[in-house]
């Protein structure tokens, strides 16, 4: 808001309306900076719980280790990922991914010839991929709905704090002088009317 203003009566009017504006603003933001918080929660606290997930997975199949080690096996190869289904979800202003599925490659497994510990290990890797792959969609639309909430909590003080403040100061600072200026213009009336009879009345 600029420093120096027009002292008049468009100029007052001109700044309610925008108080207005404000006072009307300033609940949307403050709702919208609530509702990505508590998204923003959620989504962190599902990262947490799917990081927590491989983890324990991890920590379970230590004794696989030694046997998915063979150079006869190769599970990289077993396991891929084809696509990853998403769809859009608008939250507060942001779009965002929302997990569907997740499609891996055909593979065709010889019974006969592949250990029986193989279809098991497959399982793990594909939940493990899957649920790597939830993070990274998870962690990306954590990013945006952080900026979004920085930019809606920017909004919020720049309208409390600021804004809102300003233009109440400035309101406050216009009524007073015209009423100083009302004020004075009833003096010079008053006086001009009574020189004016005090004129008629020497005549």
């Amino acid at each position: 808001m600029a420093d120096k203003i027009l002292m008049n009566k468009n100029t007052l009017a001109a700044l309610k309306i925008e108080l207005k504006e404000f006072n009307t603003a300033l609940p949307v933001f403050e709702m919208k900076e609530q509702q990505l918080k508590e998204v923003v929660q959620t989504i962190e606290n599902n990262i947490v719980r799917l990081k927590q997930a491989i983890a324990t997975t991890n920590a379970e199949t230590k004794k696989w280790v030694g046997v998915m080690a063979e150079k006869t096996i190769d599970l990289s190869e077993m396991v891929k990922v084809d696509r990853t289904i998403t769809e859009k979800k608008e939250i507060a202003g942001v779009t965002i991914e929302v997990f569907q599925d997740i499609v891996f490659e055909d593979l065709e497994v010889d019974l006969f010839s592949t250990p029986l510990w193989v279809d098991a290990a497959i399982e793990v890797i594909r939940e493990q991929k899957t649920n790597h792959t939830l993070i990274e969609i998870e962690e990306r639309n954590l990013q945006l709905l952080w900026e979004e909430l920085a930019e809606a909590r920017r909004m919020k003080n720049a309208l409390k704090e600021v804004f809102i403040p300003e233009t109440k100061e400035n309101i406050r600072k216009i009524e007073i002088y015209l009423g100083d200026v009302e004020r004075l213009a009833i003096g010079c009336a008053k006086l001009v009317k009574k020189k004016k009879e005090e004129k008629k009345a020497l005549a």
